[in-house]
């Protein structure tokens, strides 16, 4: 199997101890970002000093010294004319960031997956959320098929779904939920109790009992992918909490839940998981991602399960955790010490988080990932409008070149390539963006 990680990875050759050398104009950019503070984190820049060479014409530089910018940044000079002459090498399969794609409906066949492949795929993502009885049966084999036919290797990454937590049908949706009014949440009384009345109850699983009983007053409770939000106030009993409404709106039947402040007392494995991964694990994957994971022993059940399976350690996909809870932030250097890498998951670590504070943790994750030596996956809606339209947002092509200069070593597609309506442009616009920014990788360094 091909490395997962690489060496030569601009982040990780930016912290090796270096003196500055003399650079062409190819180089073309350089930036020096003086030491960072964030409260008590206390977080020191760890890009190097980069000498630019001396510039012909004083007018062909741009000098910010003395602005708010430099005190920030410590630019010294840009080569104008090189930075616009620039081009990058028309090859954008050729790349050391990989792609990872995720299948769905719009890329199932087989000649959408050797177009995908061709456009510059290096990973295949199969949700588990989606698996149907026989879908990834034919789709293994059809992959590694097409693969061996084009002479192009790509792996093959197995998502497992991790617990969810979801409220039950709505009767008559949806339910109004007034700001300032107080709301049950609270565990079915019988299993086709439905929300109504000012109740927004849960079926009996073991995940959801484990979050009702563990919720406490004052902590919130996050609806709808954080489209509305309730505070608990007081538990009248074991299976019941009241909450304030805090940001108002209309529940609709399945919603998600999210509670950003209660490290769960369950397993993140689930019934539906153990039967995933029983399965995934005789495919001989590359990778196997983890939802929802919490702490290190999270980690450990699915080693454990690898273990039973009987699976030798030589032919055991990689583990990758999901990093998607505020608890997993707070135990990140013992789930890197046993895992082999992460995925940025930045759907459900948005919600839980707040979307303003993602952008901060992203860099802190590739970070800690790079000085681990291990694999690290930026995910979600990186070129999301790219599921209905065939060229992206400028701030989605800035996204995904800003994963690049952080240190990643991948960047996954979602929607884009599972039901978007063009997902081999979806993947050729990341790859042409990958290989851009890459030009500059040894020199911009936007990250902690």
């Amino acid at each position: 199997r091909p490395p997962t990680c690489r060496g030569a990875h601009p982040a990780r050759a930016r912290s090796q101890p270096s003196r500055p050398m003399p650079i062409s104009k190819t180089a073309l950019l350089a930036m020096t970002f003086a030491p960072l503070c964030s409260g008590a984190l206390r977080v020191m820049a760890m890009r190097k000093p980069v000498a630019v060479a001396r510039m012909a014409s004083a007018r062909a530089a741009v000098r910010l010294a003395g602005t708010p910018f430099a005190s920030k940044h410590r630019v010294t000079s840009f080569d104008m004319d090189s930075l616009v002459s620039a081009r990058a090498p028309e090859d954008y399969t050729d790349r050391r960031t990989k792609i990872v794609a995720t299948l769905g409906p719009a890329s199932f066949d087989e000649p959408m997956i050797e177009r995908l492949i061709r456009a510059g795929v290096n990973v295949f993502r199969l949700n588990s959320s989606h698996r149907q009885g026989g879908q990834f049966e034919a789709l293994v084999p059809m992959i590694r098929a097409v693969s061996a036919r084009l002479g192009r290797p790509v792996e093959l990454l197995g998502d497992l779904q991790g617990p969810k937590f979801r409220c039950a049908t709505v009767q008559n949706e949806p339910m109004r939920l007034e700001p300032g009014s107080t709301v049950a949440l609270a565990l079915q009384s019988s299993p086709d109790e439905p929300c109504a009345g000012g109740r927004i109850v849960l079926a009996r699983t073991a995940e959801q009992e484990a979050m009702v009983r563990g919720l406490e007053p004052g902590m919130t409770v996050k609806l709808d992918d954080g489209a509305m939000r309730l505070r608990v106030s007081n538990r009248p009993n074991p299976d019941e909490l009241r909450c304030v409404v805090e940001v108002s709106g209309g529940l609709k039947s399945r919603k998600g839940i999210n509670v950003p402040d209660l490290q769960i007392a369950c397993s993140a494995l689930t019934a539906k998981d153990i039967e995933d991964a029983t399965f995934l694990l005789t495919q001989d994957l590359d990778y196997i991602a983890l939802s929802f994971v919490q702490k290190a022993a999270d980690i450990q059940e699915l080693i454990d399960l690898m273990g039973q399976q009987g699976i030798p350690a030589d032919r055991r996909p990689k583990i990758i955790p999901k990093i998607e809870k505020p608890a997993a932030l707070r135990n990140i250097d013992e789930i890197l010490g046993l895992a082999d890498g992460l995925m940025v998951a930045r759907g459900d670590l948005g919600v839980e988080l707040g979307l303003e504070r993602v952008p901060f943790f992203q860099k802190v994750l590739i970070s800690k990932a790079n000085a681990a030596g291990k694999f690290v996956i930026t995910a979600t809606q990186m070129l999301e409008s790219m599921i209905s339209a065939e060229v992206p947002t400028r701030a989605e092509v800035s996204d995904v070149a800003n994963a690049v200069f952080d240190g990643t070593d991948a960047v996954m597609l979602s929607g884009e390539s599972a039901v978007g309506v063009n997902p081999p442009e979806a993947v050729a616009t990341m790859g042409r963006t990958i290989v851009e920014a890459e030009m500059y990788g040894d020199v911009v360094s936007p990250s902690i």
